[in-house]
């Protein structure tokens, strides 16, 4: 099942509201949440299964744009730096969108009371690969992106090269 960013946001809300209402799934996403109790939404373990899949396919999806970009960069770094400004503010939005998951979800110590095995530990770590995910892809999209003025090193390149052949004669009397 394909999901829009926007639909997966209001599916993470429900489910998280459905799992143990949060103060502060509240304060992140008040209208939703609000919709979802209204409607005394409940929802069922395949409902969770099918929206875990959905968050752990967003951050595979996430994890191999990364990598392509990454390659990319390699490649032809001028191409990759026009295409991370691209698509810049697009994946600072889903960032966003991550980031209120992650606010959303419960207190560490309910968190861990899960059984490893439920589908509700498992749609916590989904939601967590999906945070780390667009993490590392944001991060690598501002290191192509960020310009640094060059500065002068004040190197000595006399004294490199005399350090390079000294460094180089005191190698060849061990082989």
């Amino acid at each position: 099942m394909k999901f829009k960013i926007q639909h997966l946001q209001a599916a993470v809300a429900l489910v998280l509201a459905s799992i143990q209402p949060q103060p502060k799934a509240v304060a992140c996403q008040p209208t939703i949440v609000e919709r979802v109790f209204e409607m005394g939404a409940r929802v069922n373990k395949t409902d969770i299964e099918d929206l875990t899949a959905a968050l752990n396919a967003l951050a595979g999806d996430l994890r191999d744009s990364r990598v392509e970009l990454s390659r990319y960069a390699d490649n032809d770094f001028e191409g990759a730096v026009k295409t991370a400004k691209e698509i810049q503010s697009q994946t600072v939005h889903v960032a966003g969108i991550a980031e209120s998951f992650v606010l959303m979800l419960p207190e560490k110590d309910i968190i861990m009371s899960y059984d490893k095995h439920t589908v509700e530990f498992a749609f916590v770590r989904a939601i967590k690969m999906v945070s780390i995910a667009t993490k590392n892809y944001l991060s690598l999209i501002d290191q192509l992106i960020r310009t640094t003025d060059v500065r002068d090193s004040d190197v000595s390149f006399s004294g490199m090269n005399h350090l390079l052949d000294t460094g180089n004669k005191a190698a060849a009397k061990w082989h």
